[in-house]
């Protein structure tokens, strides 16, 4: 699930606050606010190996409440903050014939979000973000290598997944826009996804992500300053990941505790120079569920609320996972 963060305090608040000429280039071009964070959770690491479609429908409310700075407190240039995300994302998997490995199998899938933006800010803010109203979110997709669900005394242990998502800048854009649902750039990521049961009842999945954010000329509403012509802008690198645990309560409800980070591994650039203190570290932490309503279908639900924020827009999320095997 993708929607992008276009402006942060590292771009129009640094400027107002007079540090232009120390910071010689604000930040045009952020990682997207929220990728895969949160989306997947329980028993992500398994998946179809014998061939035919899969069906997973993704649901999200986030209510962002406030704009951090790089020291994670609340920015002074953005007053009276609400943005309003609710997103919708259907994803589509194929699992192919193929088995390279014996019980192992490889796929493809492509994923496209709807992505409802509202923004609104206090009259006396000094800086205010506007944005797209409804739009499609940009097109993710990729080929994956399931493993066979690995056994120890007759009970399933382990199963992992490993794939290479491609992220297009597809969805809607407008450059006078400041929160876009596309990205407006291509990235690449890569991802392994792990679901470990060290007893019968108790379930523990990771998923870890690195993505590449290739250099754009889409710049999103970027602060107009004399002299400065802009050439291009391109996202820092970043690794995030899921971090999820259940226990099962019944046959059908499992119970747990769920979270997600991100971590930005150097700074965004713009004009090919790095803005200093542009890295974005983000850490959010909450109760989750699961319901298996037979052999095909199960949903995750999960409430995540922020930790750490630093160059970020917290504030409280609501996820659901529908998955679907036909």
């Amino acid at each position: 699930m993708t929607f992008l963060f276009c402006a942060r305090v590292c771009g129009a608040a640094l400027l107002l606050a007079g540090t232009a000429h120390a910071q010689s280039v604000p930040d045009t071009i952020s990682p997207p606010k929220a990728l895969n964070l949160g989306s997947t959770s329980f028993f992500d690491g398994y998946g179809r190996t014998d061939e035919g479609f899969s069906l997973l429908e993704y649901g999200r409310y986030e209510d962002l409440n406030r704009i951090t700075d790089v020291n994670g407190h609340d920015s002074p240039y953005f007053k009276g903050t609400s943005i309003q995300v609710f997103s919708e994302l259907t994803q589509v998997v194929y699992t192919s014939g193929w088995h390279p490995f014996g019980g192992d199998a490889v796929g493809i899938s492509a994923q496209v979000p709807l992505i409802k933006l509202s923004s609104s800010f206090a009259g006396d803010s000094p800086v205010k973000l506007n944005s797209n109203t409804f739009g499609i979110g940009d097109l993710v997709w990729g080929p994956s290598y399931q493993s066979r669900v690995y056994q120890r005394a007759g009970r399933p242990v382990l199963s992992f997944r490993l794939a290479l998502m491609i992220m297009s800048p597809t969805g809607s854009f407008n450059r006078q826009d400041s929160i876009n649902q596309s990205a407006g750039y291509w990235a690449i990521n890569p991802y392994v996804a792990i679901t470990y049961l060290p007893t019968q009842r108790l379930e523990l999945t990771t998923r870890l992500n690195y993505q590449y954010n290739v250099r754009s000329g889409n710049f999103p509403n970027p602060p107009s300053i004399p002299g400065l012509i802009y050439r291009s802008g391109q996202a820092g690198q970043i690794i995030y990941g899921n971090i999820d645990t259940s226990y099962e309560v019944t046959d059908k409800i499992r119970l747990g505790l769920n979270g997600y980070f991100l971590q930005s591994l150097n700074a965004d650039r713009t004009n090919e120079q790095a803005v200093r203190g542009s890295e974005v570290t983000e850490f959010s932490i909450g109760p989750g569920a699961r319901y298996t309503f037979d052999a095909h279908n199960a949903v995750n639900v999960n409430l995540y609320f922020p930790v750490v924020s630093c160059n970020g827009s917290p504030g409280p999320q609501l996820n659901f996972q529908l998955i679907h095997r036909f």
